[in-house]
């Protein structure tokens, strides 16, 4: 849970500890699915403006490149990650939900990519997660616009996979990812990596591992029995 006073904001040391987080977590094999929600009226507002103004060329690019190391750990955490969006998503907010596998939103969330107006562009991978999840001139439009976009147009328009009202945000997220839990993990490691960076090979080689697991057998077996 982001949870900050007032507002949830990535600055320096809250990347720095988000890291450490999610480094410490991914080594976790008890861990078989992330749930990534924020406390109050945000999920994540974006970066810390304030840090920000002060900042020159050089400064820009090492905090740009500390926010694309978390959120290539967000997406390349080997286990499902799901975002519960209880509000403002805005900025690296939203390109937080991007590098998350599945998200789910309350009916109060809010998307965007609002940098432009501020003068700069997004620095967490914005230009690049969001025209492959909604379409290059939907993205285009946002981007170019800094439009702000309600939680059911980011369903119409397939950012998000779900809109439901926030008292249900935290069950809703929780029981779906129980049901992932309860999957055999290796099966949802490796569709995690094939969906993300797979070929037919890669799919074929991983396929065939699968019947060198007992949960093969297992499940199999248990649905063979319920067929007679």
């Amino acid at each position: 849970t982001l949870d900050q006073p007032r507002v949830n904001t990535f600055s320096t040391p809250v990347i720095e500890d988000f890291i450490g987080a999610l480094e410490m977590l991914k080594t976790k094999n008890e861990v078989k699915v992330l749930v990534i929600t924020g406390e109050g009226k945000t999920f994540l507002a974006g970066a810390d403006i304030k840090e920000l103004s002060g900042f020159g060329p050089e400064d820009a690019k090492r905090f740009a490149e500390l926010i694309h190391s978390s959120l290539e750990l967000v997406e390349a955490f080997p286990r499902p990650v799901i975002a519960a969006v209880n509000g403002f998503a805005l900025g690296g907010g939203c390109e937080l939900v991007l590098a998350c596998d599945i998200v789910i939103a309350s009916e109060a969330a809010v998307f965007g990519q609002p940098e432009i107006n501020i003068g700069i562009i997004p620095g967490a991978g914005g230009t690049q997660r969001l025209p492959p999840r909604v379409g290059r001139m939907r993205a285009k439009e946002l981007i170019f616009t800094g439009r702000m976009v309600p939680a059911n147009e980011a369903l119409a328009m397939g950012l998000i996979n779900k809109v439901v009202p926030g008292e249900k945000l935290l069950e809703e997220a929780i029981e779906l990812a129980r049901v992932i839990a309860s999957k055999p993990v290796q099966c949802i490691e490796r569709c995690k990596t094939l969906i993300d960076s797979g070929t037919p090979a890669k799919e074929i080689e991983a396929f065939a591992r699968m019947f060198t697991y007992e949960d093969r057998k297992r499940l199999m077996g248990d649905f063979l029995k319920k067929k007679r």
